[in-house]
């Protein structure tokens, strides 16, 4: 599998073989086939898999912790190879990499998470922050606690983002309440929200853009 890679990269593998390929460095002397098949069903994608809970991970017969944080490693990986495209990077002219970063942290998330994205006086990305994680389908987040995060960083602006697992990118009722009380806290304290961003798992909706913004 090692010299297919070396020749072909991983487009010449199947599903269950980019899986098998990876657990071998967990399994060295192991048939890694049956367990990645096994993992593919019960995930459905290579993405799911690598997203999965470490905790869930461990529970499954054959894989073991070792494994299982080869799994997730993969996944934090991604994230912070993404995440080191955005920090310090101007947010305006790197949108796109801001979404695939953001997609990459939520996108397969069960439930809904908010994310806030603290900005200076330039546009860059001083960091990030979960502010809040709730069910399925619904997600309370503090004003407070997102105006705490960004004082502490001396953020100029923010921008809000969340979820919709398993839904579309559409925005709720809900999600518009939210938007304006945290609009109206940002104003406030002279810190504005800029944007609410929306992540499904293939579309990234921006709320700025519907006439319903608060401004």
């Amino acid at each position: 599998m090692l010299e297919k890679y070396a020749e072909r990269g991983l487009s010449a593998f199947s599903d269950y073989e980019v899986l098998e390929f990876l657990l071998t460095y967990a399994f060295s002397r192991i048939d890694t086939k049956p367990l990645a098949k096994e993992l593919l069903t019960r995930y459905g994608t290579v993405s799911a898999v690598i997203n999965a809970p470490f905790d869930e991970l461990c529970e499954i017969k054959g894989l073991g912790r070792r494994s299982a944080a080869l799994l997730t490693l993969v996944k934090d990986m991604i994230v912070y190879s993404l995440k080191e495209g955005v920090i310090d990077k101007p947010v305006i002219t790197q949108r796109g990499d801001v979404e695939n970063y953001l997609r990459s942290r939520l996108s397969e998330r069960r439930d809904e998470h908010v994310i806030a994205l603290y900005l200076d006086n330039g546009n860059r990305v001083l960091g990030d922050e979960i502010v809040a994680e709730g069910t399925v389908n619904r997600c309370v987040v503090f004003p407070r606690k997102v105006m705490e995060g960004a004082m502490k960083r001396s953020a100029a602006s923010f921008i809000l983002v969340h979820n919709h697992p398993g839904g579309t990118a559409a925005a709720s009722e809900e999600d518009w309440k939210t938007t304006e009380r945290l609009y109206n806290a940002g104003k406030q304290i002279d810190i504005p929200m800029l944007d609410h961003i929306i992540i499904s798992k293939d579309k990234a909706v921006s709320l700025r853009e519907f006439k319903r913004w608060p401004e």
